[in-house]
C-alpha cells in the first residue's frame, strides 16, 4: 500500500490553481450581480440530478466539480447582494469578508479555548469590544459571536435568566411586543419558558409594561426581563428604549434589545438619535451578516458585563468529571470563549468582520449605512408625490411600507407577485395595522435612487394593470 494511501490532499500547484479558479468565480459573481436575475427558482425535479446523486466512491476532477457548483447549484438561489433584492434584510456581502472566511476555514482555527486558538480568540474579543463601543456600551463591555440572531438572543436570555433568577427559574416572566421576531420566541421555547411566561404585549408602552410587572409580582411570579426591539423586520419599528431602560432600572429588570437588523444604524449620527437608549441596555443582539455586509453566518451578543456570560456558561458548571478538557483551561489573564456561550467548538467568525473593519475602515461602513437610510427617505419622498401610492410605515431603519391606494389586500398581493415574477426585483409583503402592505428594505449599498424609482414605477404599473382585471389572483405571496 502506498505511504499516501488514505491521505486526503492535493499537490500545492493544484491547490493554487483551484484557489485561483474559485476566487475568479467569486469576483465575477460579485461584480456581475446587476446583470444576473435577482433569483433563480428551481423545482425538486430540476434539481433531481443533485438530489439523487449516488455516493461518490471514486474521485472526481475538483475543477470540474467547482464548475458544476457554480453552474448548477449556487445560481439556483436568491442573490442577496443583487440591487433588485429588496425583500430581505441580509444584504450585500463584501470581498474582504469573503477572504476572512477563507482564511478561517483554510487555517481551520477555533477561538473557543485560548490554549487552542489564542490569536483568533484575541481577534474575537477585540472585535466584539469594537462593536460594543460603536453601539455606545461602556469600555469594559464585551460579547460573543454566534451563527446568527437566534443563538445570540438565546445566549442573552439564558445569561439574563441566570443573573436575575439564579439556579431556580420557576415563575420567571419576560415581556415583549407582538412584533418580536420568531427567532427570539424560538429561543424562549428552547430555554423552557412556557407560553404563559412570555407576556406578548400589543405595544411596549412603559406604563403598560409596569402594570403587567406589578400584577405578576402580586400573583407571586418573578418578572426578570424586558425584551425591546431596535428595528423590527416588518416595519423597522423601534420600541421606546429610554423609557424602557428607566423602567428596568426602577423595577430591577434586565433590558435586552434585539437589534439584529437595526442596531447597526447606531454607527451613524442620525441612527444614534433614533436609537437613543440603546446604550442603556444590559444586552444587545446585532447581526453583522445584515447591515454590516458580512457573509453568512455571523451574529453577535453584546453585554454590559461580560461576567454574566461566564457565570452562565462556564464549563465548570457542567463538567461530569473534574479532569475533562483540563489541557484547555486558560490562565488567569486569558479567556476561553467556550465559557461564554452555548458552543464549545466554534469557527473563527470574527476574522471576516475584523478584516472588513480594518481594511475598509469604520467610516466606510457608516457611509454605507447612511446610504441605506438615504434610500429609504428617497422612497418615502417619492411616494408622497405619487397619487396612487400611500406610505403606511417608515421610513425607519432602511425599511419602507406602502400600499397601492386603490387596491384591496388581494391587489397588494398580486402586485407583489407580478413584481417578483419579473426576475429583476424582489419585494415582500407585511401586515401594517391589519392591512397587507408592500415592503421594501433599502440597505443594499449597490442600490441607486434610479433603481428605487424604477421599483415604484413598476408597482404603479402593476397596480393599474391588475385594477383593470377583475379576476385578481388572491393566492398569498410566497418568497422562496
Amino acid at each position: 500500500m502506498s505511504d499516501r494511501a488514505g491521505w486526503i490532499d492535493l499537490p500545492p500547484d493544484r491547490m493554487r490553481e483551484l484557489g485561483h479558479q474559485v476566487i475568479d468565480l467569486v469576483v465575477d459573481h460579485l461584480t456581475g450581480l446587476r446583470g444576473q436575475p435577482v433569483r433563480t427558482l428551481a423545482s425538486a425535479d430540476e434539481l433531481r440530478h443533485v438530489l439523487d446523486d449516488p455516493v461518490p466512491e471514486q474521485p472526481g476532477d475538483p475543477g470540474a466539480l467547482v464548475e458544476f457548483l457554480t453552474r448548477e447549484v449556487l445560481p439556483r438561489s436568491l442573490r442577496l447582494g443583487h440591487p433588485g433584492c429588496l425583500a430581505f434584510i441580509p444584504s450585500a456581502n463584501n470581498f474582504l469578508g469573503v477572504l476572512g472566511d477563507l482564511l478561517a476555514s483554510g487555517f481551520n482555527v477555533s477561538p473557543g479555548a485560548w490554549p487552542v486558538g489564542a490569536g483568533p480568540a484575541a481577534v474575537e474579543l477585540v472585535t466584539a469590544r469594537w462593536l460594543a463601543t460603536l453601539l455606545g456600551l461602556p469600555q469594559d463591555a464585551g460579547g460573543l459571536f454566534t451563527p446568527g440572531g437566534t443563538l445570540a438572543n438565546l445566549t442573552a436570555l439564558a445569561a439574563a435568566r441566570d443573573d436575575r433568577l439564579g439556579s431556580d427559574a420557576t415563575g420567571g416572566v419576560l415581556y415583549c411586543s407582538d412584533q418580536t421576531h420568531p427567532a427570539v420566541l424560538r429561543a424562549c421555547h428552547v430555554l423552557g419558558l412556557r407560553q404563559e411566561q412570555v407576556r406578548m404585549l400589543p405595544a411596549m408602552s412603559p406604563d403598560v409594561v409596569r402594570q403587567e410587572v406589578r400584577a405578576d409580582r402580586r400573583a407571586g411570579l418573578r418578572p426578570f426581563l424586558v425584551l425591546a426591539n431596535a428595528g423590527t423586520t416588518g416595519t423597522g419599528a423601534i420600541d421606546p428604549l429610554p423609557a424602557l431602560a428607566a423602567l428596568c432600572r426602577e423595577e430591577q429588570l434586565w433590558l435586552h434589545v434585539d437589534g439584529a437588523h437595526g442596531a447597526a444604524a447606531a454607527l451613524t449620527e442620525r441612527g444614534r438619535k433614533v436609537l437613543r437608549g440603546l446604550d442603556e441596555a444590559d444586552s444587545i443582539v446585532i447581526d453583522p451578516h445584515k447591515w454590516l455586509f458580512q457573509p453568512y453566518e455571523i451574529g453577535c451578543v453584546l453585554v454590559r458585563d461580560p461576567g454574566v456570560l461566564h457565570r452562565a456558561f462556564t464549563i465548570d458548571r457542567f463538567r461530569a468529571h473534574a479532569g475533562y478538557l483540563a489541557i484547555s483551561r486558560p490562565a488567569e489573564t486569558e479567556t476561553n470563549l467556550s465559557d461564554h456561550g452555548v458552543q464549545f467548538t466554534t469557527e473563527a467568525r470574527a476574522l471576516k468582520l475584523w478584516l472588513s473593519l480594518k481594511g475598509f475602515g469604520v467610516a466606510a461602513f457608516r457611509a454605507a449605512i447612511d446610504r441605506g437610510l438615504d434610500h429609504a427617505e428617497h422612497v418615502a419622498a417619492q411616494i408622497a408625490d405619487i397619487p396612487e401610492l400611500d406610505l403606511v410605515a417608515g421610513p425607519s431603519l432602511g425599511i419602507v411600507c406602502l400600499r397601492y391606494r386603490q387596491g384591496t389586500d388581494d391587489v397588494q398581493a398580486a402586485i407583489c407577485r407580478e413584481i417578483n415574477e419579473s426576475g429583476d426585483t424582489l419585494i415582500a409583503t407585511t401586515t401594517v395595522d391589519g392591512a397587507l402592505a408592500l415592503r421594501l428594505c433599502t440597505i443594499n449599498p449597490r442600490l441607486t435612487p434610479a433603481d428605487l424609482d424604477g421599483v415604484l414605477a413598476a408597482i404603479v404599473h402593476a397596480g393599474r394593470s391588475i385594477g383593470r382585471d377583475s379576476a385578481v389572483d388572491s393566492r398569498p405571496v410566497t418568497l422562496s
